[in-house]
């Protein structure tokens, strides 16, 4: 493991006499905002936006090249990537500004004082420097990257006041939305059937949810965030797709609107969701995992209000036998239907969301919709013609599928350990956790336990929340890693220091 600190010290330029240590793992060169070490970005124009980075790995520090336009140089010789050692000399850019490179045993640990997040230094500029106005162009810049993620430093009063508007309208819109559809229920089932679908749906539903949660363990989503996604099913997609499969339906016939219109129509609604989710709440959703996570809670959400609709309508028609034949077809047979449809589409916004490549960020949504809506029409075919068709087009296909789904998600949960263990590997050798720690971070069993033991001493939630903020870190690190890779840009630049901050806020109360 790498014990080192590294200091890079610049000799000349608009930083000189400037030092930055590594602490964090990764740090960050050029002359945009964003950057931990951040130029001029007028007077050193022969330095890059994003020139460099100097990222620590267990076998020391390395200097990365970021595809700069006037190159870096060590010691003379350019280079794309070198491990770095105890007094080089870095020049960014053919006549750019030089740094010393120091490296030395690290000291002994001072950790924060309790509650406070370490403090980031920005360049100053004086009063009347012609420059400055390009540098708050470049912090206006910033200000639109940072868009929903956390700051610190930013104002509360406004940022408050703004986020309260948005609460109360997003509640507003789901009490309207779960009138309409109680409404609906009650209109077409009456009261005591009502009563009795609403509970035969949503009672195994609290059951069908906790397979997501169990993959969802080493970097468990916010409760607010899966409410948002169940209510996203249950309301918004239940809504739009009854108005328009009714439409459709009515124009063009039941044959229509079940094999065609119901799968497009259904996971186009669903799918949006997912897209929402990554886009709105990016800082949340990290890789293909989070994808499926938040896809099988919205379709869960969509599935169990669609539920209520088929298990009243079938206990109206044919009494307790229409009800129990119903439940064991879609609440036994086929719970997750729904779950896997609608999760190819969150394996292509997670495929998206951890690559750099935007042809496959545009391209695997709508690929992830297309199996989607082909899975979907496969399934509603095979149900329309019941009986002895179903039950063999269910054992040849989609029980087969739903074998191989659960194989890829056994899979998707052990990378996102193995990814975990590797960031996080690092921050041992550098004193932020310990070895037993790491071990806990990446155990679904020892993590449960170690919160659950905390529950008697006042430890639960500081606990969680240090494993919570421990693996959003791990997973900062890693998208670090394929942005530098990538040559690509990544929220986690800035992101990363403050989850580091907020693992030294709770380490002391674990």
């Amino acid at each position: 493991m790498n014990t080192a600190k590294l200091q890079i010290t610049v000799r000349d330029g608009s930083l000189s006499g400037q030092t930055r240590e590594v602490s964090t793992g990764f740090l960050t060169i050029g002359r945009s905002a964003d950057c931990s070490l951040q130029f001029h970005p007028h007077s050193d124009r022969v330095v890059s936006t994003r020139h460099a980075v100097i990222q620590a790995e267990a076998g020391g520090y390395y200097l990365i090249d970021r595809q700069s336009r006037n190159g870096t140089y060590v010691n003379g010789k350019r280079v794309e990537r070198i491990k770095l050692n105890n007094g080089d000399l870095v020049q960014f850019g053919t006549g750019g500004p030089h740094a010393i490179i120091s490296i030395a045993q690290a000291a002994k640990i001072v950790h924060p004082p309790k509650n406070k997040l370490p403090e980031f230094k920005i360049p100053e500029y004086a009063a009347g420097d012609s420059h400055i106005d390009g540098h708050a162009e470049a912090n206006f810049r910033q200000s639109l990257a940072d868009f929903g993620l956390y700051n610190p430093d930013r104002p509360s009063s406004d940022h408050g006041s703004r986020k309260h508007r948005g609460i109360a309208i997003v509640l507003l819109v789901a009490v309207f939305l779960s009138l309409l559809v109680i409404s609906l229920v009650f209109w077409e089932l009456g009261t005591r059937i009502s009563l009795i679908a609403t509970t035969t749906a949503f009672l195994p539903a609290i059951i069908y949810i906790l397979p997501l949660l169990w993959l969802d363990r080493y970097d468990p989503e916010p409760p607010w965030a899966l409410a948002s996604a169940f209510a996203w099913g249950a309301l918004v997609a239940v809504v739009v797709s009854l108005v328009l499969n009714s439409a459709v339906i009515a124009l063009m016939g039941d044959a229509i609107g079940v094999l065609v219109s119901a799968p497009i129509i259904e996971e186009a609604s669903k799918g949006l969701g997912v897209l929402l989710f990554l886009i709105v709440l990016r800082h949340e959703f990290d890789d293909i995992l989070d994808g499926i996570v938040y896809a099988g809670v919205i379709a869960l959400g969509f599935a169990t209000v669609e539920n209520v609709f088929y298990y009243g309508r079938n206990l109206l028609e044919h009494g307790n036998e229409g009800l129990f034949y119903t439940f064991v077809m879609r609440g036994i047979l086929s719970p997750f239907a729904h779950v896997i449809f609608t999760s190819m589409i969150g394996i292509g916004c997670g495929i998206a969301r951890e690559s750099h490549n935007w042809a496959l960020r545009v391209l695997m949504p709508i690929v992830g919709y297309f199996m989607a809506v082909t899975l979907h029409a496969v399934w509603n075919g095979i149900a329309s013609f019941g009986g002895n068709v179903f039950f063999t087009g269910y054992l040849l296909f989609e029980l087969p599928f739903f074998l191989l789904f659960v194989f890829f998600l056994f899979f998707i949960a052990y990378r996102e350990r193995s990814i975990l263990h590797e960031m996080l590997s690092a921050e041992v050798g550098m004193g932020l956790i310990t070895g037993e720690q790491l071990k806990i971070a990446t155990s679904s069993l020892k993590s449960l336990g170690w919160i659950i033991s905390g529950v008697g001493i006042g430890k639960y939630t500081p606990r969680r929340k240090f494993l919570r903020a421990l693996a959003k870190l791990g997973l900062s690190y890693w998208h670090i890693q394929r942005a530098t890779a990538a040559q690509g840009e990544t929220k986690s630049f800035r992101l990363s220091p403050i989850l580091r901050g907020e693992v030294k806020k709770w380490r002391s109360e674990i």
